[in-house]
């Protein structure tokens, strides 16, 4: 299967986008009817960096009502449906840095009115906002779930993540402590993404993130990134309450920064993720058949 794609990428987490909203062109009208999506082999190479595209996942832009049962007959003013895939192929939970790159793809082709948006993903709806000096702005739902564990912080920002502050970031095994944690019995059979931590300051953060279904660490996770700053906001809570805390992130792949509202008994609301997301290339996937990784 043939399609055009464009490649973004948010702070180095990077993904191949597909936009199927007006599924008009030969190549669109075949893609959609396909389902391509749906074939975790094919969007597992595609993902591949040395026998496709290359990418940390793939963003599928669809129709409203083309996504989900649970969308068919409902009332939106959302301007596309955000279908996540994760770089093995399988359907993923939201992607905050993934949804930015939707939305300044949106913004750039029009779907949006104005600086503002709405669009729809697998944990609801959600608002955009383009700023002034072209960051893109994510609204996140407040947390679906906050545990306080032996191994770390466990917390759904819309994907799970554990959260575990460490020291000497730069230096610390990412790669084997993620793994083990990423597939701790706790956490299993869906697994979690994994988060390092070290505060800089008060309103500084540094970040490494193993994630789920790339099985590697990635440059940087914008659902990662608010779990990150909640838990923080949460263990400074005299210095944050009753007010809009402003947590800056850093990462090896670049900076994005998480906004919120928190009250004097810890609630935190109108939560915001924000930062940079670019369009680096346009290509045309030519589909691929053969073996990869022989041994």
């Amino acid at each position: 299967m043939q399609f055009e794609f464009y490649k973004y990428q948010a702070c180095g987490n990077d993904f191949v986008l597909v936009d199927l909203i007006s599924p008009t062109t030969t190549w669109a009208t075949q893609a959609f009817d396909s389902r391509f999506w749906q074939n975790e082999a094919v969007m597992s190479i595609c993902c591949d960096r040395k026998f496709g595209v290359g990418a940390d996942g793939i963003l599928v832009l669809l129709p409203v009502k083309e996504s989900t049962d649970k969308n068919q007959d409902k009332q939106s003013k959302a301007a596309y449906y955000l279908h996540y895939l994760n770089a093995n192929g399988k359907e993923g939970s939201l992607c905050g840095n993934g949804s930015r790159c939707a939305a300044s793809h949106a913004f750039r082709k029009g779907y949006f009115q104005g600086v503002e948006g709405i669009f729809d993903s697998s944990d609801g709806e959600h608002q955009v906002l383009q700023t002034s000096d072209g960051m893109i702005a994510l609204s996140m739902q407040a947390p679906k779930d906050i545990k306080v564990l032996e191994i770390g912080t466990y917390i759904n920002t819309g994907s799970p993540h554990l959260v575990l502050p460490v020291r000497d970031l730069v230096n610390y095994p990412v790669e084997r402590e993620g793994r083990s944690l990423r597939e701790h019995s706790l956490f299993m059979p869906i697994g979690t993404n994994v988060n390092f931590m070290e505060a800089i300051d008060l309103n500084h953060l540094k970040i490494r993130t193993y994630e789920r279904g790339v099985e590697a660490e990635t440059l940087s996770c914008g659902t990662g990134a608010v779990a990150c700053a909640l838990l923080h906001m949460q263990q400074n809570l005299a210095e944050f309450s009753d007010s809009v805390a402003e947590i800056n992130l850093h990462f090896r792949g670049g900076k994005m920064k998480v906004t919120a509202c928190v009250d004097s008994v810890g609630s935190i609301q109108q939560i915001n993720l924000i930062g940079p997301a670019h369009c680096a290339f346009k290509g045309l996937w030519m589909g691929f058949s053969g073996k990869t990784y022989n041994w």
